[in-house]
């Protein structure tokens, strides 16, 4: 430095003695001789400030206006209107009333869902040779005001049957008490053994009433409406 002129020296220290003093003010050391950056106080700037601490994640569903949150999703809420199922029906008549339904019901109103048939016993007498042997059964049996149904095994034709029962026990039952009022050779036979089926359902709405439930009654097979289970 002694090689520079005088004015120069003068320049550099005059540089070296401002960046010191800025350094001194700048790190607030010279706040003791009332020098020294302003103090940034304004309230209003920290009642902008996020608080992190405050924030919370929410849930989309927790988010939703209370109107939208008072009604019913569309997973929760069931079709309205009331619901009746008839049956069990066999496999040929629930070809039938399939047909019966799809003529006569709305699609989405009604519904074939399976369900097991359940065993049958009857109280049955026969195999008789001939029709005439048959008919003169009825009126023996008539004469003892004891009355004949129908047969749905058409292997037990010729013969006639005195009760539909859901247990052999209960079929057993009833011919005890017909034997006291004069019946012969009578027995107890599975008419029927647990066959699969259907039930038919149908939900009642503003597109269909109980009404047109009248165009099923013939595929019904004689099967009444019950509430569903």
């Amino acid at each position: 430095m002694n090689h520079l002129p005088r004015q120069l020296r003068l320049a550099v220290l005059l540089l070296l003695l401002l960046n010191l003093s800025y350094y001194l003010w700048s790190e607030d050391l010279l706040r003791g001789a009332g020098l020294g950056p302003a103090v940034q106080t304004e309230p209003q700037r920290l009642a902008r400030q996020i608080q992190p601490d405050a924030v919370q994640l929410r849930k989309p569903e927790a988010v939703m206006p209370e109107s939208a949150g008072s009604a019913p999703s569309a997973s929760t809420a069931g079709p309205p209107g009331e619901c009746l199922e008839a049956g069990p029906f066999d496999q040929p008549q629930s070809a039938v009333l399939k047909r019966a339904a799809m003529a006569a019901l709305p699609a989405s109103a009604w519904a074939l869902v399976p369900k097991m048939m359940p065993a049958r016993w009857i109280v049955y007498i026969g195999q008789y040779s001939s029709a005439i042997t048959i008919e003169n059964k009825r009126a023996e049996l008539a004469a003892l005001k004891i009355s004949v149904q129908p047969l749905i095994n058409p292997e037990l034709e010729l013969g006639l049957s005195l009760g539909h029962f859901k247990t052999r026990a209960a079929a057993t039952a009833a011919l005890e008490a017909l034997k006291k009022r004069g019946l012969r050779k009578a027995i107890v036979v599975q008419e029927q053994p647990e066959l699969p089926g259907t039930v038919l359902r149908v939900r009642l709405s503003n597109g269909i009433e109980r009404a047109q439930l009248s165009g099923l009654t013939a595929a019904l097979a004689g099967k009444e409406w019950l509430p569903c289970r």
